[in-house]
């Protein structure tokens, strides 16, 4: 038989993985195949080439609120224990986590499936919805932690005495890409950049504060604090801060974080396997 008769009577499938030439290397977990990875690379080069545009974009609203308390505090001498703006910064960060690493993605997502509709090439290409979706979900997450990290670095200009460590940085991954998956998931239900941004103000941007960014959870009235510790942002704040502050955190709350990041990693992977099968 030749070539070429023997290819046309062979269907390709499409979607979930389409095992065309070299399909052998797609065995294994999407992490060992390593076929996320030219969409990480992809979306840091359009990051690198607009690093201004999104350096100003994530810093903006976390840095004009330390100022602004670090004016009116007065405290030329805070320290990170024993002053507001010590309990201020780690929530701050945690602000520049979630919008560095929800906003654009969300954006993305959303116009690129309602308008230039790229979910059908996706269709055709030889990724699974897995390394798709962990393409997206790390690129996302690392560009919010770096912006995140440069909030860190200039809020330690201003307060002293801040204790960094290995967990500290994990629990702010765990932020990044928590955050990054429900940006996913909402992109797959809104009807179009209307839907995505009535949700982010009516959930998103508000969990920012009620998730103890500015003050303590447990000064909310009584519903309020229950429905706050149910957010999956309160327990990841508390816990950076912890780790910041002390050194120590909880591990309740490091596990209630992730949690959240593998519950909505599932939501967003089952939200796009069902758009790429619509």
């Amino acid at each position: 038989m030749k070539q070429g008769n023997w290819l046309q009577s062979k269907k390709l499938p499409t979607g979930e993985g389409a095992p065309l030439a070299g399909s052998s290397l797609r065995v294994g977990s999407p992490l060992a195949r390593l076929d996320w990875l030219p969409i990480v690379l992809a979306m840091g080069m359009v990051w690198r080439r607009r690093w201004w545009r999104f350096l100003i974009g994530g810093l903006n609203r976390p840095l004009i609120f330390l100022v602004i308390f670090a004016w009116n505090l007065g405290d030329k001498a805070a320290t990170a224990t024993g002053s507001y703006l010590g309990f201020l910064v780690p929530g701050l960060v945690v602000m520049a986590a979630v919008s560095a690493s929800y906003a654009d993605l969300v954006n993305w997502f959303t116009l690129r499936r309602t308008f230039y509709r790229v979910l059908d090439e996706y269709l055709l290409a030889p990724i699974s919805s897995s390394s798709l979706l962990i393409g997206h979900v790390l690129g996302a997450g690392i560009k919010g932690f770096l912006t995140s990290l440069l909030v860190f670095l200039t809020a330690s200009l201003l307060v002293r005495g801040f204790q960094f460590s290995i967990l500290c940085f994990i629990q702010l991954l765990i932020i990044c890409l928590t955050f990054a998956c429900l940006a996913v998931a909402v992109a797959m239900v809104a009807g179009g950049d209307k839907d995505t941004l009535m949700f982010t103000n009516l959930i998103v941007f508000p969990m920012t504060f009620f998730c103890g960014t500015f003050f303590p959870v447990e000064q909310l009235p009584g519903p309020l604090e229950c429905l706050s510790w149910g957010l999956p942002l309160t327990a990841a704040t508390y816990n950076l801060r912890a780790l910041v502050l002390t050194g120590t955190g909880k591990p309740g709350w490091f596990f209630q974080s992730l949690g959240w990041l593998a519950g909505l990693y599932l939501v967003a992977y089952f939200l796009l396997r069902w758009r790429l099968k619509d």
